[in-house]
């Protein structure tokens, strides 16, 4: 003779083989509960009130749709707007239009970035603002500057150029280039 929880577990098993509904779903839509079939499947037993209510969920599941198994769910994936779209930093829409060849809005670097994105230290960015050899600074308003993205990557970009081509500002002699005399 089999016990009542046997008898419960099988009959829910079955009913979620029939339905093709998860698990989870069973135990949210039968006692509000999605992590209700866990812990049965890890051993906890039920009380009789949730056994109740679930095998009364599943006779009326039964009973309103004539024991059909209901066809699988898919989630219909949502595409952006083609004139908005949402920035990987944000989250906030942009008011750039997405099209080909739309430029990427233009993004503010603070201090900390600009030293940490260049290796440059505050004295030593300064320095080079003032001698013209580092972008300038954009006033943000009050006290607070800031440098156009674009700028600096463009300046570390003719930054690594330059070094790579031996022209003036850091290049170093290879040593293991042969000398010739």
């Amino acid at each position: 003779m089999e016990t009542l929880e046997r008898q419960f577990n099988s009959r829910v098993s079955g009913f979620l083989e029939e339905t093709g509904m998860g698990a989870t779903t069973l135990g949210l839509k039968a006692v509000g509960d999605p992590n209700l079939m866990r812990e049965i499947a890890e051993g906890r037993s039920p009380s009789l009130r949730i056994a109740d209510q679930v095998l009364a969920f599943i006779n009326n599941h039964e009973r309103d749709s004539g024991g059909a198994r209901a066809p699988p769910r898919r989630r219909r994936r949502r595409e952006p707007s083609p004139r908005t779209r949402r920035t990987k930093r944000t989250r906030v829409k942009s008011e750039q239009p997405m099209e080909q060849g739309t430029r990427a809005p233009i993004r503010f670097l603070r201090l900390p970035e600009v030293e940490a994105r260049t290796g440059l230290a505050r004295p030593t960015i300064y320095a080079r603002m003032a001698a013209g050899t580092f972008p300038q600074s954009v006033s943000l308003g009050g006290r607070a500057v800031g440098w156009i993205e674009s700028e600096v990557e463009a300046w570390m970009r003719n930054r690594i150029a330059d070094t790579r081509s031996g022209a003036q500002g850091g290049a170093r002699p290879n040593p293991n280039k042969e000398r010739t005399e």
